[in-house]
Parts: structure tokens; C-alpha cells; sequence
């Protein structure tokens, strides 16, 4: 049975959040650098802009365009220069300032609106490197300041006679407008990130899902694949009969069960098989219990039991379960029989010594009677009838002991063109009395049994095969003794030609006390099953009435024990 790797689907799901966390955290990695550089290129166009307006206004003021000798204009031009240039764009304010800070000259006008506070160190660094840049509050507005030491407007416009101070252009920009396009950028920039990220999270989902669905897909195809494996193996047929009685599927084990030839079973009618067969496999009533029924067909014995499938694609289609009980049957035989001859055994242990004791007496006193009515009839002939009713008694009591008694198997390679034979030889007198062929064809010419049990077994085959022919009526009476090779063992054939049994004498033929002969024991074939299942072999009869008698010995081969594998 196949299992599935756990560990594998953990590592997937962890590489899988591992990927979507790196491009999330690099998302927002490169969307703030990209913020970051629009910030600092929107600073850098402020600060050339600025730069730019000084430079022009520096220039002016340089070129005398608003100084007369070297010195300001005048405070009413140079302010109303100031407040135009402020009214022209960007610029919220121009103006001079001293090192302190404190306003010389602005396009501004008086009111707190008008008050600009620049950052802490603004001043002192204006100072020391004569040029500073940066945001500063400008009412309620943030504007972008650039300021750069003047030299050539050092000298106060109010008192030109004053000592020079050091002076700075300043021009304040406007930063509404590149607010705007800034926010613009920055909700674009948020967006395609959150885009980026939505995309990711939905090609992760899908890549997972997809995922998911694979490793379903998997575990699908291996459970199916375990699920075909285990029909497959099973030990018992399995078939899908559909509502109208056809086989839609079967597997191996009913094929075998049914002997199936051909194209199998798949597609045939219930109605194909066997009539007995057929029946067990009608449909049964929705409102049936289900429950194993017994049938025997040709001779193979079956549990069948036949549910419904609801689940199936066709609606009334029915799950059936088919048992070889052949093999279990042989085995409750062999054990009833088992038990016949353990009760047999116990009977005859106690009756041996009651009976044989008397018996020997009345034997004695018969032999007597019959030295002593020698020469006269019918006394002479009385006694010699219990003599030998006396002697078959006694053969049936140790016939009895033999039966119940165990005996250990002493096996070993026979021949068994010798043993036929002996055999022969030793029933040539009643063979040619009765007019009766025996022919020998051997296809094994061995065998491993105990010699001394299969020379007798064979024996009382062939007298009951003798008895049989006597009474036939046939001009041509023959016995055929054969072997052949099996599946691990060999077979031995006794067959005659005589009268043959009926189907209801073969099944109670290998029980104990049961003949058709007028003076049979019945314990003839008794004892043949036993030292068959002594061999762990066995015993089959085929015959039928007026057509003769095959009686059948299978024995096993001997495995060495250095050939077993566990």
C-alpha cells in the first residue's frame, strides 16, 4: 500500500509563502526607493528652479538694471520688482535678508500671514557655507527656500553709508503644484504595488491550487491504482451487474471462478452462464436483506452474495460477491470424517476386547462341532458356516482397529512397475476366474508413498473392481491400472468397465460401513481415504451408472526441507 510523502507538501506550501513574501517585501522595497527618488528629483527641480530665479534676479541686480553706482536702487523699485516677480508664477516670495535673518527687503507685505519660519539651523548654515536649501512654513503653507549669499548687495538699501553686512538673496517657491504631481506619483506608484501584489496573491492562490489539485490528482491515482491492485488480488470473484442483467465489470478472481474463456466476462448476460448460477445472480428485492446464499455448480460449491451498488452511474446496478467454498468443503469432510473415525476409534478400542475374547470361544467350539460331525450333512456345513462367519468377523474388527488407529507414513520412492506386478501375480488366480483383463499403462513409473499402505490400497481396489465385474453381465471385463504426472504429485487410475455407481452412492462411498455388496464390511474404501489423507493426498470417484468406475489417488510430492521458504 502506497503512502503519501507529507513532508513533500509541507516544503511546497513553505517555498510557495517564502516566494510570495520575498515579492511582497520586494515590492515594497523598490516602490519606496521609487518614492524616494521621485521625492528627491521633485526637490531637485525646486532647488534648480529656485537657483535659477537668484541667479536671474543676482544678475539683474548686478547689471545695474536696479542699482545706480553700485548700490540698491531704491527700496519702492527694488520691492515692487520683488512683489512682480512674485505675482508671476511659483514664487511666493523674494527678498534680501541679513546674517541674523532679519529682512531687508521682501516682496511680502506686513501681517503674520506674511511671517516665514525657517528651520533651526537654516540661519547659522546660510552663514557658514553662504547657500541653504530646504522646506520652511510660510503661513499656512510649506514652501521650498533656496538662499545665497550676495556679495555684490552687501550694503544696506536704507543706509548705504552703513558698514557692509553680509547679505542673502532668498525666493521661496511654491510646492503645491509639485505636491500634486508628487501625490499623484506616490498614488500611481501605491497602486501598481498593490496591483503587483493583488497579482502575485492571486497567481500564488492559483499556483496553490493548482498545486493542491495535483497532489489530489495524485493521491487519486494512487488510491485508484491500490484499489485496481486490491480487486485484482482478491481473493474472491467480484462483479457489477448492471440493471439489466450484464456483467459490466469482473476481475480476475471471478474469471477463475467462472472459467471464463474468450473475452472474458466483461459485457456477457447473466443469463450466459450456467443456469443455476444464473438464478443466484437474479435481482434481488429493493427491500431484501443481503445475505451469502449456497449454490453448487458443476460441482464447485460457492457463497454468493449480491448488494446493492446505489453509488454506481447506473441507477439499480448491483455489487456481487462470488466464494470458491470448494476447498472449505473438502476440508469440513475430511474433518466430519476425522471425527466419524476418532468416535469409530474409541468404539472399537472398547469392543475389541468384548468381542474378540467370545469370538475365539465360539470359533473353538465350531471347529470342534465340525471335526466331529465330519462326513454329516448339513451339521458338517453348519459348522464350517460359523467358522467362517467367525474369521469375517474378526477381519471386520481389525479392519475396525486399523481405521481408527493412527499410523505413521513411512514414505519413500515406489516403483510402480514392480508393485503392478506383484500385484498381478498375486490376484492372477482370481483374474483368470472371473475372465477378467488387467492392463497397465504407466506414465510415472514412481511414485513416493509408503509401499506396504499402497500395495494394500491398490488391492482393495482391484477386488472391489473383481466383485463389480462378477456380477456385470459384460462379455469383455477389463481393469486398467494408470498413472500420470499432476501438479506437484502423481495420479494412480484404477478403472474397470463394470457396473458403475450412482451419484448418491459415490458421495456416501468413502464413509465407513457403506456397501452395495451382499457381504461387504463397507470399510474396503474406509480405508483407502484414510491412508490417502495418511499421504496428505486424496480421493476422487468418477463413475456413473453402466458406464464402470475410476477411482483416483493423488499423491503429493515430498519437498525437501532445505527447499521451504518462509
Amino acid at each position: 500500500m502506497e503512502i503519501a510523502d507529507l513532508s513533500k507538501e509541507r516544503s511546497t506550501i513553505i517555498i510557495a509563502i517564502v516566494t510570495l513574501v520575498t515579492i511582497g517585501l520586494s515590492l515594497i522595497v523598490s516602490t519606496g526607493q521609487t518614492l524616494r527618488q521621485q521625492e528627491e528629483a521633485r526637490l531637485q527641480h525646486l532647488k534648480l528652479t529656485a537657483r535659477s530665479v537668484l541667479q536671474s534676479v543676482d544678475i539683474s541686480l548686478r547689471t545695474g538694471i536696479l542699482t545706480q553706482n553700485g548700490q540698491v536702487a531704491g527700496l519702492p523699485s527694488t520691492a515692487k520688482f520683488f512683489r512682480e516677480l512674485q505675482r508671476s508664477g511659483e514664487v511666493m516670495f523674494v527678498g534680501l535678508l541679513d546674517e541674523k535673518g532679519g529682512q531687508i527687503l521682501s516682496s511680502l507685505e506686513g501681517g503674520a500671514s506674511s511671517t516665514i519660519l525657517f528651520p533651526q539651523q537654516a540661519i547659522p548654515t546660510m552663514v557658514q557655507t553662504g547657500t541653504w536649501d530646504g522646506i520652511a512654513q510660510f503661513g499656512q503653507h510649506r514652501v521650498f527656500v533656496y538662499a545665497k549669499h550676495s556679495q555684490g548687495l552687501d550694503a544696506s538699501p536704507l543706509e548705504p553709508d552703513a558698514p557692509r553686512k553680509d547679505t542673502f538673496l532668498v525666493v521661496g517657491l511654491d510646492m503645491t503644484k509639485h505636491f500634486a504631481v508628487y501625490k499623484g506619483f506616490k498614488q500611481n506608484a501605491m497602486f501598481q504595488a498593490a496591483y503587483i501584489l493583488i497579482a502575485a496573491i492571486f497567481t500564488w492562490a492559483l499556483a496553490m491550487g493548482l498545486l493542491k489539485r495535483r497532489e489530489l490528482a495524485g493521491k487519486a491515482l494512487q488510491l485508484e491504482r491500490f484499489q485496481a491492485r486490491l480487486l485484482d488480488n482478491l481473493p474472491d470473484g467480484l462483479l457489477i451487474v448492471s440493471p439489466d442483467n450484464v456483467i459490466r465489470a469482473a476481475n480476475p478472481a471471478a474469471h477463475e471462478v467462472f472459467k471464463a474463456k474468450g473475452s472474458g466476462l466483461a459485457g456477457l448476460s447473466v443469463s450466459a452462464l450456467p443456469e443455476d448460477l444464473a438464478n443466484c445472480l437474479k435481482k434481488l428485492p429493493e427491500d431484501s436483506k443481503a445475505d451469502w446464499e449456497q449454490v453448487t455448480v458443476q460441482g464447485t460449491h460457492l457463497e454468493i452474495l449480491s448488494v446493492p451498488l446505489k453509488e454506481h452511474k447506473e441507477a439499480g446496478s448491483r455489487l456481487v460477491l462470488v466464494r470458491d467454498r470448494t476447498r472449505f468443503r473438502e476440508l469440513e469432510k475430511s474433518l466430519q470424517d476425522a471425527e466419524k473415525m476418532a468416535a469409530l476409534g474409541a468404539i472399537a478400542a472398547g469392543m475389541a476386547h468384548e468381542i474378540r475374547n467370545p469370538l475365539s470361544a465360539l470359533r473353538g467350539f465350531a471347529q470342534y462341532f465340525a471335526k466331529k460331525f465330519k462326513g454329516k450333512e448339513p451339521d458338517e456345513t453348519y459348522a464350517r458356516t460359523m467358522i467362517s462367519e467367525a474369521d469375517r468377523l474378526n477381519r471386520v474388527i481389525t479392519d475396525l482397529l486399523y481405521l481408527s488407529r493412527p499410523r505413521a507414513v513411512q514414505k519413500e520412492e515406489v516403483d510402480l512397475v514392480e508393485l503392478a506386478e506383484g500385484i498381478s501375480n498375486l490376484l492372477q488366480l482370481d483374474l483368470e476366474g472371473k475372465e477378467v483383463q488387467l492392463d497397465v499403462s504407466l506414465e510415472s513409473s514412481h511414485v513416493q508413498a509408503d509401499a506396504d499402505l499402497l500395495k494394500q490400497t491398490l488391492i482393495n481396489l482391484m477386488l472391489n473392481s473383481l466383485d463389480a465385474l462378477e456380477s456385470a453381465g459384460i462379455d469383455k471385463k477389463q481393469i486398467h491400472i494408470a498413472s500420470a504426472y499432476g501438479e506437484d504429485g502423481v495420479w494412480i487410475f484404477v478403472r474397470d468397465n463394470g457396473p458403475g455407481m450412482e451419484k448418491q452412492q459415490i458421495d456416501q462411498a468413502l464413509e465407513p460401513f457403506f456397501t452395495t455388496k451382499s457381504k461387504g464390511t463397507g470399510l474396503g474404501l474406509a480405508l483407502v481415504n484414510k491412508t490417502m489423507m495418511e499421504h496428505e493426498g486424496k480421493v476422487l470417484i468418477e463413475s456413473s451408472a453402466g458406464r464402470g468406475c475410476t477411482i483416483a489417488l493423488f499423491f503429493p510430492d515430498v519437498e525437501d526441507e532445505g527447499n521451504y521458504v518462509l
